[in-house]
C-alpha cells in the first residue's frame, strides 16, 4: 500500500508541470533554488535522503540519464525502484535548464549532485554541488533502476 501512494504522489507531481524557469540561471544557487521549487519530495519520504548524478551541456540538457543514488529508505526492491522511476521523471520534467551565458560556458564537462533530505517532519533541504566539492553523498545503491 505504501508503494502506491509513494507512486502516486511521484505520478501527480509532473501532472501539475515543472514551474516555469523565468530567467537563465547566473550561479549554483539559481539552479539549487529552480531544482528545490520544481522537484517536490512526497511526504511518504520522511527521514529519506536522495541524490542525483548528473552532468549538463552547455544548452541545459542533461547528458544521458542521471545517476540516482540512495540512502535511508526503507522500502522494498520493487518501491525503490519505482520511487527511483518517479524521480527520474520529475527531474526530468525540469529539463532542460536554461543557462545565462556563463553557466553555459563554465557547466559542461563536470558532474553535479543534486541531493534531497528530507527531515522526519517532511521539511526539505536541497543542496546542488559539483561532484568532490565539499564532500560527497556516501551511500549507493546498485545499477539499473
Amino acid at each position: 500500500m505504501r508503494s502506491l501512494i509513494i507512486f502516486a504522489a511521484l505520478a501527480a507531481v509532473p501532472a501539475l508541470g515543472a514551474p516555469a524557469q523565468e530567467k537563465p540561471a547566473a550561479s549554483m544557487h539559481d539552479l539549487q533554488t529552480y531544482f528545490a521549487a520544481c522537484i517536490q519530495p512526497p511526504q511518504e519520504t520522511d527521514g529519506t535522503r536522495f541524490t542525483f548524478y548528473f552532468s549538463v551541456k552547455s544548452n541545459g540538457e542533461i547528458y544521458g540519464r542521471p545517476r540516482v543514488v540512495w540512502l535511508g529508505f526503507s522500502g522494498d526492491k520493487d518501491d525503490r525502484k519505482r520511487l527511483i522511476s518517479g524521480l527520474r521523471q520529475s527531474f526530468a520534467q525540469c529539463l532542460p535548464l536554461r543557462l545565462n551565458a556563463e553557466m553555459a560556458r563554465t557547466i559542461p564537462g563536470k558532474v553535479y549532485f543534486l541531493q534531497f533530505i528530507v527531515d522526519a517532519q517532511g521539511e526539505t533541504q536541497v543542496l546542488l554541488r559539483p561532484f568532490g566539492s565539499m564532500g560527497d553523498p556516501l551511500v549507493d545503491v546498485p545499477e539499473p533502476y
